[in-house]
């Protein structure tokens, strides 16, 4: 496919870390032609010429790397094709092949019906104002004309990667059920669990972009019912499981309960600070207030920042910061280059509990209750949903309440706190409710909704019509 011509993408495909759409009506394959011209322009202006090139088990996918690979060595570029893997396979390559950047072609959890593109630099991350350049140089046809065509080489780099993530093992083996979803991770979880001490069982094993089991989601607990089925039935130590390229783990303890992301957080944050006395450790706004309290505790400073993984690794790189990690189960860690790694995480975790005198159940088991209303989400395009973000936020301000508004809004209120932001990928605002006790949270949940009805809205748990 070749087309010099300038060319306009749908607007709701340049998201803040990466581009992402739902493919024909607004991701198309002429479009991923000219992400990988444009990416290969900006690539050879900045003296590049390399780039990892990787996708994930949707449908789509093939085809869309096609083009975006056309694209690509149009612009002259070098393409090492890493074919069918997950995207933190790509991560490695770019690192330690090494290559000058990387493209993975996934939309990671949304529907089947979705797909997009990750992008990083071997020396820096490639979102926000990059993704905006990405399009301008599309937009106005602005593409580097190469005196050569770039080259297109197939690397196989699985069992290198596998082995980075495995190097330092538990001696113990645990009874682990896995759960890859019919993702990316789907197309190497067998060679992983190989090299794995203990007794091994996979569900959702083979890579169907259909998702036909269940939605690639592990940080919503009803995409994590088949695993904690299996857990209990096959009377296994834990669950774990990941989403659709791979990046994220969701996890399961050995009494069949979903194990929050925030409760993760704080397991492994306790690992980081036991080897890394009094450093940094970051999460973002959405992050329960047990979080920043327990790394407290074990001596550790807290860090609030943006929700996105390529706000939390910039941070991590600017700030020097040795750990950090998401709610949704995106976890960053130094000595794997800083990136959110599914597999990587999971190695992390077994030997945490290797080291424990307890079982992950039990540990879950100490932890203070914290109730709350898990993730809401309230449907708006996203003018709207920046309105009414500010619209809350002023009034708060003007009411002299504490405002965090680091990403949209978080509130102190009745020993807890609520947080509404605007989701990063998809059209919704992302809302949070917690405390530490049912009427606290029964106070933030209610004056959340009254903050939204104030700006003219009906709220519901997933959905808001406005006023007539």
């Amino acid at each position: 496919m070749k087309n010099e011509a300038a060319y306009q993408y749908n607007g709701v495909i340049l998201k803040a870390c990466d581009i992402r759409g739902v493919v024909d009506s607004e991701l198309t394959g002429e479009g991923a032609y000219h992400i990988g011209r444009a990416f290969g322009t900006i690539l050879q202006n900045e003296g590049l010429i390399s780039c990892a090139v990787g996708y994930d088990g949707r449908i789509t996918s093939p085809e869309l790397t096609e083009n975006l690979i056309s694209g690509l060595t149009e612009s002259g570029i070098e393409v090492l094709f890493a074919g069918l893997v997950p995207t933190p396979l790509i991560y490695h390559i770019v690192k330690t092949y090494p290559a000058d950047s990387g493209v993975i072609v996934t939309a990671s959890h949304n529907p089947p019906e979705y797909n997009g593109f990750k992008f990083l630099f071997n020396h820096a991350l490639f979102h926000a104002d990059r993704i905006q350049q990405l399009a301008k140089i599309s937009r106005d046809g602005a593409y580097l004309q190469a005196s050569l065509p770039g080259s297109v080489v197939k690397v196989d780099m699985v069992d290198r990667y596998i082995a980075h993530i495995t190097s330092a093992l538990p001696e113990k083996g645990l009874k682990v059920v896995w759960d890859p979803g019919n993702g990316a991770s789907a197309a190497i979880i067998h060679r992983f669990i190989e090299k794995l001490p203990g007794d091994h069982l996979v569900i959702c094993g083979t890579v169907d972009g259909s998702f036909p089991n269940h939605h690639p989601d592990p940080c919503q607990p009803g995409n994590m019912k088949m695993l904690s089925e299996k857990v209990l039935s096959e009377h296994a130590d834990l669950g774990i499981g990941f989403d659709g390229d791979g990046d994220r783990i969701g996890v399961i303890d050995g009494k069949g309960r979903f194990v929050t992301g925030d409760h993760l957080l704080v397991i492994f944050a306790r690992d980081y600070l036991k080897n890394n006395p009094g450093e940094s450790v970051m999460s973002e706004v959405k992050v329960s207030s047990f979080f920043y309290q327990d790394v407290l505790a074990h001596g550790g400073k807290p860090v609030m920042w943006k929700v996105g993984h390529a706000y939390q690794k910039e941070k991590m790189q600017n700030e020097g910061i040795g750990f950090a990690g998401e709610t949704s189960g995106h976890i960053f860690f130094r000595d794997n280059f800083g990136f959110d790694d599914g597999m990587f995480s999971a190695v992390k975790l077994l030997n945490i509990l290797d080291e424990s005198q307890l079982s992950l159940a039990e540990i879950i088991d100490t932890f203070p209750p914290v109730y709350a209303t898990g993730e809401l989400r309230l449907e708006l395009e996203l003018q709207k949903r920046l309105q009414l973000i500010e619209e809350i936020k002023g009034r708060l301000i003007n009411a002299n309440r504490d405002v965090i508004d680091i990403d949209g809004v978080r509130v102190c209120c009745n020993s807890g706190f609520w947080n509404l932001r605007s989701s990063n990928t998809q059209p919704h605002i992302t809302i949070y409710c917690e405390s530490e006790s049912e009427t606290g949270l029964a106070a933030c949940r209610q004056e959340m909704v009254e903050q939204v009805e104030a700006s003219g809205y009906v709220f519901t748990d997933l959905v808001v019509d406005p006023i007539s």
